[in-house]
């Protein structure tokens, strides 16, 4: 009974912190409404790319990518623009705690320490829900998907998110105690986001950038996410091509929540609040 009383606590603490922060992030419409319209706004340009490649040039191919697919590839990095979003999130709301002066009491507070650290998650996802909604269907309706494959893109975004939100954790508190070091891993990570194929197919970079997106762990997430958009889950599952993406996805989605927030109680109490 205490478990289920526990659970019960944990949840309503839950609940209430993604409610505080969805309504502290949209205090300022236009400064809710400008993010959404940003990742559809994004990729234009890689759209008109491949539409002249395509058409105008008589491209046949660029790997995977072809005439009939590519505006699938694409639309589905609106995904990914969207977790983007959530690398930076702890680092933002860490450094207005900090600076607020209430950043000690949260620590303080009876409030489960998870609980915060899950409730930057949801609030940020949840503010994008229509978007997100409004490109899911659209994919799906597009390549006529099966239930089982919306099932699992949703695992797989799920899990994807979970590994941004790790990465956003461990970068963002240098937030709290060492401000400088922020910038720099936060380059670092986007530097690899670059590399990961979200906007343009591997074929597009050089050999000598090949081994920045093999060892890219981004890559893995969204490359299983679109052949799984583009030919069935069944294609994806019983393709022994695919079995480095599951060890590699699966590794990173326990290992880096772990590791991250180790990490952030490594850092608060080696070098407790800074900048005050």
């Amino acid at each position: 009974m205490s478990v289920l009383i526990r659970l019960k606590n944990y949840t309503f603490q839950l609940f209430t912190l993604v409610i505080k922060d969805i309504k502290l992030k949209t205090r300022y419409k236009m400064k809710y409404i400008f993010p959404i319209v940003v990742p559809f706004t994004s990729f234009l340009v890689p759209l008109l790319i491949f539409r002249t490649l395509f058409e105008s040039m008589g491209e046949e191919s660029f790997g995977i990518w072809t005439p009939d697919n590519y505006i699938i590839f694409i639309l589905s990095g609106v995904f990914i623009v969207v977790l983007n979003r959530l690398l930076p999130i702890y680092g933002k709301d860490l450094l207005r705690e900090k600076y607020w002066k209430t950043l000690q009491g949260i620590f303080l507070s009876p409030v489960n320490i998870y609980n915060i650290l899950l409730s930057k998650i949801l609030s940020e996802l949840l503010l994008f829900i229509l978007p997100l909604t409004f490109v899911f269907v659209l994919c799906f309706v597009l390549t006529n998907s099966s239930i089982l494959t919306i099932l699992f893109v949703l695992f797989i975004y799920v899990l994807a998110s979970i590994f941004m939100a790790s990465i956003g954790l461990a970068i963002g508190s240098f937030r709290m105690s060492v401000e400088g070091g922020y910038h720099f891993f936060f380059l670092v990570v986007n530097l690899f986001l670059v590399f990961s194929c979200y906007k343009y197919p591997q074929e597009f970079f050089p050999d000598y950038f090949q081994i920045l997106i093999i060892i890219n762990p981004f890559y893995y997430f969204w490359d299983i996410m679109r052949y799984c958009l583009i030919f069935g889950v069944e294609y994806v599952i019983f393709n022994p091509a695919f079995i480095g993406h599951f060890i590699m996805i699966i590794l990173f989605s326990i290992i880096s929540p772990v590791l991250s927030v180790l990490f952030f109680r490594y850092i608060y109490k080696k070098y407790g609040l800074t900048g005050y």
